[in-house]
């Protein structure tokens, strides 16, 4: 039987332009140029979540690069040489990458991540206003958390998910409990751990929270109404709250969908028949993926 990194690998179509590599470059990561650039001086780093498999990265990244843009597909977890779980994952590894497309001559560096991938995209646009110009965050939180790894089941540390500097990032403790997921998960004939993160998203400290409020460009925000697996829907307001009061200078744009799971993304993945939405509206859900993925498009073109 095929795993999923083996299904996503055999439906790769496009040769990197480039690969970078941990000792040489200081991440890792492959660099995709379109036929034709409709997106000129503008490129986006775009990253996973907590499936860690970087060639559904790099799957997800062709399908923007097929209709113009510049795309580096970084990998920050789960590849050799990197951290094998959230464990103070460093957020450098995007300022690396941000720093070689400026090195490049793209005035313009966005932002792209799913899940946990989302929560780097916003923490990494917060911390580096002078380098990255417009975050996407699909399935968004509002916090920094705490750290876990994923072996037999999922075990929490007693640290950040993401360091900066070599120092943990400001993280709140989640609830994270085998039974609650199990139960849940039952429940909701889903994968779902958003009891272990609901509290945390409501109530996190000032520290914890990430500071978007810094980000030098526009933000956009796509979510499923009801996210089972983490409470995107929630952490999206606290986000679209936190910038209204801090009076952000650029544009915020939310898009929730109805029919939509963790897996919003333009990449028909095995992965989505862990959610019930997914087994019981396929077609609804392929639609909000779509949408979603021309969204993000208009979106880098016309507000960007």
């Amino acid at each position: 039987m095929k795993t999923n990194a083996e299904r996503a690998r055999a439906r790769l179509t496009l040769t990197p332009e480039k690969e970078f590599n941990l000792e040489k470059d200081g991440f890792i990561g492959a660099l995709y140029r379109p036929e034709t650039d409709e997106y000129p001086g503008k490129a986006v780093i775009m990253f996973g979540g907590s499936d860690g498999i970087y060639n559904l990265t790099k799957l997800a990244a062709e399908q923007y690069v097929k209709h113009g843009m510049t795309v580096l597909a970084l990998a920050y977890w789960n590849e050799p040489g990197l951290p094998d779980g959230f464990e103070k994952v460093p957020v450098e590894f995007v300022e690396k990458a941000a720093l070689w497309l400026r090195g490049q001559g793209f005035e313009k560096v966005g932002l792209w991540g799913i899940s946990m991938g989302a929560e780097l995209a916003l923490l990494a646009g917060s911390l580096m206003p002078e380098l990255i110009s417009c975050v996407t965050a699909v399935c968004p939180t509002n916090i920094c958390g705490q750290g876990f790894i994923k072996k037999k089941s999922i075990q929490a540390l007693e640290c950040s998910a993401f360091s900066w500097r070599g120092k943990d990032l400001p993280w709140v403790r989640l609830k994270l409990s085998k039974i609650a997921i199990f139960r849940d998960s039952l429940r909701e004939r889903s994968v779902c751990m958003r009891s272990c993160y609901e509290d945390a998203v409501r109530n996190a400290p000032e520290k914890a929270q990430i500071k978007v409020e810094n980000i030098n460009g526009p933000v956009l925000l796509l979510y499923p109404e009801y996210d089972v697996m983490w409470p995107s829907e929630l952490a999206a307001e606290k986000i679209k709250a936190r910038l209204k009061e801090k009076n952000f200078a650029h544009p915020c744009k939310c898009v929730s969908y109805k029919y939509a799971s963790h897996m919003l993304i333009p990449v028909k993945s095995r992965s989505t028949v862990m959610f019930r939405v997914e087994r019981k509206y396929p077609k609804q859900c392929w639609e909000s993926d779509m949408d979603a993925f021309e969204k993000t498009l208009v979106f880098w073109k016309e507000v960007w």
